[in-house]
């Protein structure tokens, strides 16, 4: 009978600190399994997202992990002791993998010390995962979700070890970029992710499976203003209606801050310096 290996964590991004846990229960000849919370335990980071709750479990399960997702309100309470008491009666694992920041049971009291002690006190093989270090600081999501908030895509990118992404449908606009010599897709940007710092990025979209190269502006476009946050993107050689599609858009790195106009001449001419600058930036992807 297989055994089950289990890591701990919330995994939001799976980024690259992420796959170093989950890569103490992948391919050891047991049945990898991870718990993890739909929402991350801490409020304010529920609408900040580094990826949807849909998207985390669908990554995790595309490496081969079983997916068990917990139900925060209903096990905050445990204490530490409960916590892994419950875990180790329903999972019965060999292993169990953490990283090195983890906290569990009421009020976090939980640390790695405990998990390694029960583990010791319960036969089970504990594997710590150390910090991933970008730039001499340990990745983190807490330090990815700033990075983007900070328009800082490249840095965020690389601790993500993937590029930023978010997924939404194309809706009806004004076709005001179309009048203006370069036609948009207009998503609404999703209210659960982190938002990055509003401006104008190099930008990769996927529609109906295939890539192309872009520019995105993220904001509430102040020379036509909106009362939320939109994304506008402009890709490049590309002509068809993709109204109601959904459209994947990857942030490859920050051009310019989001800004106010005087004129509809000023805004295309520094859209068209956009264009130029997203073009020069996707010349290696």
């Amino acid at each position: 009978m297989p055994k089950n290996m289990v890591a701990l964590g919330t995994f939001d991004g799976l980024h690259i600190g992420h796959k170093a846990v989950l890569n103490q229960i992948l391919n050891k000849g047991g049945s990898p399994i991870a718990l993890t919370f739909n929402l991350p335990p801490k409020a304010s980071e529920c609408k900040n997202l580094l990826m949807t709750p849909e998207e985390k479990i669908t990554a995790m399960q595309r490496l081969g992990i079983k997916v068990v997702v917990l139900d925060f309100e209903k096990i905050k309470n445990l204490t530490a002791t409960q916590f892994l008491t419950d875990i180790a009666k329903e999972y019965n694992p060999s292993v169990i993998a953490s990283g090195f920041n983890f906290r569990f049971g009421k009020n976090a009291l939980g640390s790695t010390d405990d998990l390694q002690t029960f583990c010791n006190e319960n036969g089970i093989k504990f594997c710590l995962a150390n910090a991933v270090l970008s730039g001499d600081m340990p990745v983190s999501s807490t330090r990815i979700r700033q990075a983007v908030l900070n328009g800082e895509i490249a840095l965020a990118n690389q601790m993500l070890g993937r590029r930023f992404c978010y997924t939404a449908p194309v809706l009806h606009g004004d076709e005001r970029g179309r009048v203006l010599g370069f036609p948009t897709i207009n998503q609404l940007y999703p209210e659960i992710m982190v938002k990055p710092k509003y401006g104008v990025y190099a930008s990769l979209t996927e529609i109906d499976g295939k890539i192309y190269k872009s520019v995105t502006d993220i904001g509430i476009r102040p020379t036509f203003k909106t009362d939320y946050t939109i994304s506008e993107t402009n890709i490049f050689d590309f002509d068809k209606s993709v109204y109601g599609k959904t459209a994947k858009v990857f942030l490859v790195d920050f051009i310019r801050a989001e800004q106010r106009f005087a004129s509809v001449e000023d805004l295309k001419n520094s859209i068209d310096n956009d264009k130029q600058k997203a073009l020069e930036i996707l010349k290696s992807v």
